[in-house]
């Protein structure tokens, strides 16, 4: 995200910086993804910096890889232990198919046009559909956002009706090889609170696969 950040960016390998606000207004605007505005009943922010010595190319491919998802844990408050967040994860077709496909490539990503991916996660019941989206205003600067096409359930009721799980990921160049990494979760359906924490923790787990650290074996940002 191009300009200041709230909160501001974290020093280079230290514990990224987290906020949160919950019942609250979005209109944001600049690189934000339109989705992103409106009511919301939470929204988890995070900042951190990271060392990238690759082009916004390589980042591009990084993003596509979401089979590479599959196995990746988090830190669950409910369990006090890591947990497989993703059991399964792939690109598909089209919005229509659940046929799988490879994973994207930087061209596919960086072309702006909406891409498709199913994954499970342990926390709902089966497969979910998910849009992956990429504006790439600049070679210093790539932003993605990430929301669900379909309901997600726990058993028989939903959790989420389409399109009110929204994330959104800000890449920007910062100086040299030194890069700026903001996200948003905002989730915009009535959600139970104390729910905070499992956020939190979630979009650092993604932060961590997606700027190549290890998810998991740290200390959580949040218990």
């Amino acid at each position: 995200m191009a300009g200041a950040v709230e909160p501001a960016y974290a020093d280079p390998g230290s514990t990224p910086r987290i906020d949160s606000w919950t019942d609250i207004s979005l209109s944001l605007g600049g690189a934000c993804p339109e989705i992103l505005n409106g009511r919301a009943y939470l929204v988890v922010a995070l900042s951190s910096r990271f060392t990238h010595t690759g082009t916004l190319n390589d980042l591009a491919a990084r993003v596509g890889q979401v089979s590479d998802l599959e196995g990746l844990k988090y830190w669950s408050v409910t369990d006090g232990a890591w947990r497989t967040l993703i059991s399964q994860s792939h690109a598909v077709q089209s919005l229509g198919s659940r046929q799988p496909r490879s994973d994207f490539s930087a061209r596919e990503v960086l072309s702006g046009q909406p891409l498709f991916m199913v994954q499970r996660d342990t926390r709902s019941t089966g497969p979910n559909l998910y849009s992956l989206q990429a504006t790439a205003p600049s070679d210093h600067q790539l932003t993605v956002s990430i929301v669900n096409q379909s309901n997600i359930r726990f058993l028989v009721a939903t959790m989420f009706e389409r399109e009110n799980l929204v994330s959104a990921h800000f890449f920007t160049r910062l100086r040299g090889n030194e890069w700026g990494y903001y996200s948003l979760t905002v989730v915009k359906q009535n959600v139970r609170r104390g729910r905070e924490a499992s956020y939190i923790n979630r979009a650092v787990s993604y932060k961590r696969f997606i700027t190549g650290q290890q998810p998991d074996g740290t200390p959580p940002v949040a218990r």
